[in-house]
């Protein structure tokens, strides 16, 4: 049997290293690696807030576009409003046999990730937490071979919280790679950026991924094609004419009618966005300082700031997504049942959509989940304002052609586990953010039905249907047997 090693995206070589991507030809059989590498740029990020959420979250009524407001808590997305996709009666008691599970922090984090048990009483050990593959793994699985890391996994929590009555790594970590296999999250922004740039992310002051050989220097291929000015056809003429007398009569009319079209092209290598098409680092791709100070569970700087904190993560995530280093990241914007004292957030009075300061600031978050439901509404609020910070900077790097940006081409799974203070797992404040690459409705607020108790939506269902759609995984479920059951396409454009 003769094995093809020609690729789909066949290429046309011409001098000074351009080359030029072949439409579909009969004579091209693509293996499962090539196909992947010929997908669709696609992002996926799980940003994670413990303890549920206020009562302000849910905005007034359902509607898509102008027919719709946000929320007293989701007020600071209003940037990211036409990229904003609002959900309610989401749930996750499928990963507990469609009931109920207490004690609930534990069991309302990783689970709702990897869609199995996690608690002690029924057998789960700290040495052998059970779990399964979770989301964004199964994702990773799919497009993690394009980038040098497949995933990344970042977080804030600098305390450990109690992990109420469930193996600790339910409490610590969003991503499993399998069954008793938590991967935990790097907490210390030095950590990210070593890795980072061990994988192939700038250093300060530079502006394009180094090349493995010479980690020091920009890439001089990605300069060229993007100054390039030249015809692109003339360098892949010659190419071109040595690939005609191999082919059938049918493709040798379609590389004709490709290569008369092909002078189009000329218009966009002068674009910068024009160095990332099919992939690869954007003209954002830029290095920032590494930074200036360790941090750890348990240990951290006499001056340590959690807004500080935040937006460092923000930043180096952006990064990672600016230079592709990779395309799947999970932010844990603290554990599970976070007793952390949000001093540096001011407390704020939420009537109906809006919100106004009171004076003050926040304290424990977990207290406040069982305290004050204006202070607990308070710390959401901030969640959500780094959200849409996270949101807005990837919406300021462009791709392709220049005419879509990162955003438009992630999809920010942005929520938590937990209803609230009830500990339910019902009614999950849920909100996506950014279309996927056109493939998930924007702008709007939906109420999903489904067969989840009492008629919800099915939180596995959720990710079953972000993991086939945006992504094209061939898995046909996630989490326990019945713990998802199909997609929910009425998110879907």
């Amino acid at each position: 049997m003769i094995t093809r090693t020609v690729s789909r995206r066949a290429i046309l070589r011409g001098a000074g290293g351009i080359g030029l991507c072949l439409p579909w030809l009969e004579a091209l059989a693509p293996s499962k690696v090539q196909a992947a590498a010929m997908a669709p740029i696609r992002r996926y990020m799980n940003m994670y807030f413990p303890n549920g959420s206020g009562s302000y979250w849910l905005p007034p009524a359902p509607g898509m576009g102008a027919a719709w407001t946000l929320s007293g808590i989701l007020e600071p997305l209003l940037p990211s409003k036409a990229h904003l996709l609002v959900l309610d009666n989401v749930g996750n008691y499928s990963a507990y046999g469609n009931l109920h599970a207490e004690p609930s922090h534990g069991t309302n984090c990783g689970p709702s990730f990897h869609g199995y048990e996690s608690r002690m009483i029924k057998g789960i050990t700290d040495a052998a937490p059970g779990g399964g593959i979770s989301v964004d793994q199964i994702i990773a699985k799919q497009i993690g071979g394009l980038t040098p890391l497949p995933s990344l996994q970042v977080g804030l929590s600098t305390i450990d919280s109690s992990c109420d009555g469930s193996a600790c790594a339910h409490s610590r970590s969003m991503s499993w790679s399998g069954p008793n296999m938590p991967m935990y999250k790097t907490v210390n922004p030095q950590a990210v950026f070593d890795r980072l740039v061990m994988a192939g992310a700038p250093k300060a002051g530079m502006t394009i991924a180094p090349t493995p050989t010479n980690p020091a220097m920009p890439d001089p291929t990605l300069e060229r094609q993007r100054l390039l000015k030249k015809s692109v056809l003339d360098a892949v003429l010659d190419s071109a004419a040595s690939l005609q007398p191999k082919l059938s009569m049918s493709d040798k009319v379609r590389v004709d009618q490709y290569l008369t079209s092909v002078r189009d092209l000329e218009k966009l290598v002068a674009m910068p966005s024009m160095a990332v098409n099919g992939g690869g680092p954007t003209l954002s791709c830029s290095g920032m300082p590494r930074p200036p100070e360790p941090i750890a569970d348990l240990m951290v700087p006499a001056d340590y700031s959690r807004e500080t904190h935040m937006n460092l993560m923000i930043q180096l995530v952006t990064m990672a997504f600016a230079c592709d280093i990779t395309r799947t990241v999970t932010f844990m914007m603290d554990d599970s049942r976070s007793e952390f004292a949000y001093g540096h957030v001011p407390l704020r009075t939420f009537a109906g959509t809006t919100s106004t300061l009171a004076g003050g600031v926040c304290h424990n978050y977990h207290g406040a989940q069982h305290g004050s439901d204006q202070e607990f509404s308070t710390i959401i609020r901030w969640m959500a304002e780094k959200a849409n910070q996270m949101a807005q900077a990837l919406a300021g790097i462009k791709e392709g052609n220049g005419m879509s940006t990162v955003l438009d081409n992630t999809v920010i799974h942005f929520g938590s586990g937990m209803h609230g203070g009830n500990h339910d797992g019902l009614r999950l404040p849920i909100a996506l953010i950014g279309g996927g690459g056109g493939v998930l409705k924007q702008n709007g607020f939906l109420a999903l039905t489904g067969d989840a108790p009492p008629t919800g939506a099915r939180l596995m269902n959720l990710h079953l249907t972000l993991i086939q759609k945006v992504f094209g995984s061939p898995a046909t479920s996630i989490g326990n047997p019945g713990a998802s059951t199909g997609i929910i396409a009425d998110i879907l454009a």
